[in-house]
């Protein structure tokens, strides 16, 4: 299972159950969002490689250690969540704050958004209706 470990996020890649699971950590600054970015970029391929085509996962984002972001932080976020080319087909967000909450609805209005792990990996794995 690929996986990068860095001090401020982990990513871990499970292309046979179309799943990637994504733990983000502190507070960040500009580059540390660059850096998250290009390290999905990298690390997402694996999927495809896996038998998975990029778009047809499903992703937990576990934001529980996650600070509340810095403008800048969130607007290089709400970009990459727009981005088609990286997208899932489901994307959860578990979250510890109402703060947390709103602040994630405001960057990804269409993620949904958990303050309980097994909520949010029964809906990431619904069918389709």
């Amino acid at each position: 299972m690929p996986q990068i470990t860095d001090p401020s996020f982990t990513i871990r890649i499970d292309a046979l159950r179309k799943y990637v699971e994504i733990c983000l950590l502190g507070l960040w600054d500009e580059v540390t969002a660059k850096r998250f970015d290009h390290e999905l970029r990298r690390l997402l391929p694996a999927l495809t490689k896996g038998g998975c085509p990029i778009g047809e996962q499903n992703t937990l984002f576990d934001s529980t250690g996650y600070a509340v972001q810095a403008q800048d932080v969130t607007t290089h976020l709400a970009g990459m969540a727009a981005d088609r080319s990286i997208g899932s087909r489901r994307i959860a967000v578990l979250v510890s704050s109402t703060l947390s909450k709103l602040q994630t609805r405001r960057i990804a209005p269409g993620y949904g958004v958990f303050d309980d792990r097994a909520e949010a990996m029964t809906w990431l794995f619904e069918p389709d209706v």
